[in-house]
Formats: structure tokens, sequence, C-alpha cells
């Protein structure tokens, strides 16, 4: 079984990978500077590059705090 914080990160993944979808971004791209919405890597000097979706976090935890899980499960 996975534990709560497991299920909450998975919602917010869930609905960041949505958003991205919606804005016709595929999820699983590479960040860059067209479909940046927030910088494009962890910090200064990282060179790991960040999936599309994450672009779309902020977005993400700011609708899952105003929902309730079954609004999002098929997701």
């Amino acid at each position: 079984m996975m534990s709560r914080p497991d299920a909450d990160e998975e919602r917010i993944i869930r609905i960041a990978r949505a958003m991205c979808r919606s804005a016709r971004i595929d999820p699983d791209s590479i960040l860059d500077e067209r479909n940046a919405r927030l910088p494009m890597r962890d910090g200064p000097g990282s060179s790991e590059p960040l999936p599309a979706w994450t672009a779309f976090r902020a977005d993400a935890l700011a609708f899952a705090a105003e929902c309730p899980p079954e609004a999002v499960r098929l997701l």
C-alpha cells in the first residue's frame, strides 16, 4: 500500500501532467525556452534536464489544494 505522502505526490504529478497535455505540450518532453514557465534547472549549475510537466507543478499543487482527490482520480 502507498503511504499518504507518496499518494499525494502521485496525485500532484498526475494533475501536472494533465495540465501540461492540456497546454498541448508532451509532459515527457524536455523543458526548454519554448515551453518553460519556471526556471529550466533545479538551481544554478544544475545540468539535469527537467520534464515539461514540472513547469505545471505549482499550478497542480494549488489545484489539488482546492479539489477533492475524487475530482482527479481519472486523470
